[in-house]
């Protein structure tokens, strides 16, 4: 039997203290997501998931700050939230607040299963807001849907990303 818990959103968010990477809260690059995942079995036949997908999209379509892709990959579902605009933060405090902020709206969701991700720690930051002016950057970003989401209630882009699967986007 396996007695290993499982982390809290919350506690992935103070990950971010020791795991994220140093870029990410420099004040030097912006933010280029924040993202969640829901596990999926892998042996889903492609009318369940397709119907998940749906419901999945029709709850994220009426939270305070809507996502901007779901991602269908074998065996879990990714849900990424983009900014809007340049989203900067200068400190590592900064940075896992934000992140807490995030994990208390996956929290409110209440989809059950969908965790905040990590691997998103380690992405690439938006290295084009060094070619902008200061005041197109918000250094005080908050997870909101001022700061993050599809703009003007937008339609969520649904992506098969396994090659064994054909999807119509939702």
């Amino acid at each position: 039997m396996n007695t290993t818990k499982k982390e809290t959103n919350y506690q992935i968010a103070i990950t971010t203290l020791t795991n994220a990477r140093k870029d990410h809260y420099d004040g030097e690059n912006a933010i280029y997501r924040l993202a969640a995942r829901k596990n999926v079995p892998v042996g889903i036949s492609q009318k369940k998931l397709q119907n998940y997908v749906g419901n999945l999209v029709d709850v994220l379509s009426v939270q305070d700050v809507i996502a901007n892709k779901v991602n269908i990959h074998k065996g879990f579902i990714e849900v990424e939230f983009y900014p809007k605009g340049y989203q900067m933060v200068m400190t590592k405090g900064q940075y896992a607040g934000l992140h807490l902020e995030f994990a208390q709206f996956i929290e409110k969701t209440k989809i059950i299963g969908l965790e905040a991700q990590k691997t998103f720690l380690e992405d690439e930051p938006d290295y084009s807001v060094r070619a902008v002016a200061n005041e197109l950057v918000n250094f005080f970003p908050e997870f909101n849907s001022k700061c993050f989401g599809t703009s003007d209630r937008r339609d969520i882009e649904v992506n098969s990303c396994s090659t064994d699967q054909v999807w119509e986007v939702a």
